[in-house]
């Protein structure tokens, strides 16, 4: 059963779940009025059901993936660089212990709460510590992620911040400066470049989609990796006048995955009923086995670290932050 704790400051509000450590909900006041920019899931307190991983059942706002991605797609890829890679076998649930598993809330009060999450024996990884503080007199969140490993070892790690779409095709409004961008081995089309320059000008099925101003019409599902990014993200809602900035540390987590998501996902629990933008800093290969991140891949041969260091001598924090602003 899923515990929760409520964070409450002058700025704002938010829920924290043990499962899958998932914000849950946050509203932000900005400048006297509420917003709340985070997904969630129509069926979030209502699935029990223990086939199905724990941040499914639990889908929002926020949470973090360690490894990130555990393979099990068997559809080959168009461009032939990414070959087998895309065929691992599974291993484990997807994004790891952390998006699946019941956390322990060890600690915590109205502005601040930690939980911890023991890792199996036989994992390179320890423990893992999730922070998640409110900053003081701001609409913000600041987030850390301490692994503790057993022994020195490369790992896939990712977070994975959800936001909710606007009903409205293109009106949230994203930007990134970054070196280059994939669409997804599996969602590129036969003929299709899959590498672009522009989020304005993503290819997709013979022509090309402007994944800076999205939900996209028609409807439809869409996952491209940034690489190489070079600052922060922010989000604006254009019909609301509020947005948000998302900023992490960008030497540890070089990419940031955009997982677009409209509907398209069936069976349970999604039923075609989720509608999110995920907006996922990595130091992954998309969402594939932690075998191919460590290993070459098209995007770290580019010179893209596509995985993080684990020393147990010293545990690694990945920290990010998420404001809202009026516009």
């Amino acid at each position: 059963m899923s515990l929760s704790h409520k964070l409450r400051w002058s700025h704002g509000e938010a829920t924290i779940l043990s499962t899958a450590a998932m914000l849950a909900d946050a509203t932000f006041q900005v400048d006297g009025k509420p917003f709340k920019p985070f997904a969630r899931a129509p069926w979030l307190g209502t699935v029990d059901d223990p086939s199905i991983v724990g941040h499914l059942r639990v889908l929002a706002g926020d949470f973090v993936g360690l490894p990130f991605g555990t393979g099990g797609r068997r559809a080959r890829p168009n461009p032939p660089e990414w070959g087998s890679l895309l065929t691992q076998p599974a291993t484990g649930t997807i994004h790891g212990p952390t998006a699946h598993r019941e956390w322990d809330i060890v600690g915590g009060d109205e502005h601040s709460v930690t939980l911890s999450l023991d890792y199996d024996p036989d994992s390179v990884v320890r423990k893992v510590e999730r922070v998640i503080t409110a900053r003081k007199d701001a609409p913000a969140l600041d987030f850390v992620m301490r692994i503790f490993a057993r022994h020195k070892a490369p790992i896939s790690a990712g977070l994975h911040p959800n936001f909710r779409m606007p009903e409205t095709p293109g009106r949230l409004e994203l930007k990134l400066d970054f070196e280059f961008g994939l669409t997804h081995p599996g969602q590129t089309a036969q003929g299709d470049p899959q590498e672009f320059k522009s989020l304005s000008a993503v290819p997709k099925d013979g022509a090309r989609v402007d994944m800076s101003h999205i939900p996209l019409s028609p409807r439809t599902d869409k996952n491209v990796q940034l690489c190489g990014a070079r600052s922060s993200l922010t989000g604006t809602y254009l019909d609301e006048g509020m947005g948000f900035e998302l900023d992490w540390d960008r030497e540890l987590l070089p990419t940031l995955m955009i997982w677009h998501t409209d509907g398209g996902i069936q069976g349970e629990p999604w039923n075609g009923q989720f509608r999110a933008v995920g907006l996922e800093p990595l130091a992954s290969a998309f969402d594939l086995h932690t075998d191919v991140s460590t290993g070459p891949n098209p995007i770290n041969t580019r010179g893209i670290k596509t995985w993080v260091d684990l020393d147990p001598a010293k545990p690694l924090e990945i920290r990010h932050s998420i404001r809202a602003f009026a516009v």
